[in-house]
């Protein structure tokens, strides 16, 4: 059984200081019935008590394999089992590792969107990510209005009708992936958090939020055709923290390295650039 999935069963070099690890999973590659079973293996009572009450086969299938994916990655960096992690949630829902004696200091986000799962953990720093699918969003005007900034909807009006949804999306998950760092969720007004895309992504704050803009940085990445992820990390007074993708993959051999994505620049991971 353990064979059907990517199986860690060697400890994967945590973050370093400075780094931030992306691990993607396509729910497509997780069909097969025992892949599955494997993954209902890893979660935990209330996980798989929420992972029951989905309606729809695809949302059981992407919950599924979103948190099969945290535990068993997070197990390998800590090199312990996967039903040995806990985690207890702040007062804004927020999910962190609990921490036992020794264990390093490692920090994670989940998003997922119709097919696709993104994880990213980091030692010690603040980090969020979001991911969001290509599709009709309904009344946009009504949407801009309550979460961007008055610069964004200027951004937003003046790109042809057929882009607009696009671009909401883009700045929404930069949004997200900021809020969900923070730790602090929808409790924060969006329409006063700003950003500007483009190769340097910066946030803007309205008002004073008590936040430093200069300690975060930004990416954005199109891991396919019709998803866009957003990367939110705080970095401090330090340097750009380094970023490194991986694949959760399964039908791997057991023992096997399941990093198969590597630095973004090589030949391996090519993102479209919109």
């Amino acid at each position: 059984m353990a064979a059907a999935v990517s199986a860690i069963t060697e400890r994967l070099p945590p973050p370093a200081h400075g780094e931030a690890h992306v691990w993607l999973a396509w729910t497509e590659r997780f069909a097969a019935a025992e892949t599955l079973d494997y993954c209902r293996t890893l979660l935990a009572q209330d996980e798989l008590e929420k992972w029951r009450r989905f309606h729809f086969e695809r949302d059981r299938q992407l919950y599924l394999v979103a948190h099969a994916m945290v535990r068993q990655v997070l197990a390998a960096y800590l090199a312990i089992a996967p039903e040995r992690l806990q985690f207890a949630a702040n007062r804004y829902g927020r999910p962190e590792l609990v921490r036992e004696p020794g264990m390093p200091d490692l920090r994670f986000n989940l998003s997922h969107a119709r097919g696709l799962a993104a994880l990213v953990v980091t030692r010690s720093a603040d980090c969020g990510i979001d991911v969001e699918v290509r599709r009709e969003l309904g009344d946009l005007a009504a949407m801009a209005g309550q979460v961007l900034t008055a610069a964004e909807r200027d951004y937003l009006w003046r790109l042809p009708d057929t882009e607009r949804n696009w671009a909401f999306l883009k700045l929404w998950t930069l949004k997200e992936a900021y809020i969900k760092a923070v730790g602090k969720g929808l409790s924060l007004a969006l329409h006063e958090i700003g950003f500007a895309l483009g190769a340097d992504i910066s946030i803007r704050f309205q008002t004073g939020s008590g936040d430093a803009a200069g300690e975060w940085q930004f990416a954005q990445r199109f891991p396919g055709p019709d998803h866009v992820l957003a990367l939110a990390l705080r970095s401090g007074d330090g340097p750009e923290l380094h970023k490194s993708y991986y694949e959760w993959l399964p039908q791997r051999p057991v023992g096997s390295r399941v990093a198969a994505w590597q630095k973004e620049n090589t030949a391996i991971i090519r993102y479209p650039d919109s």
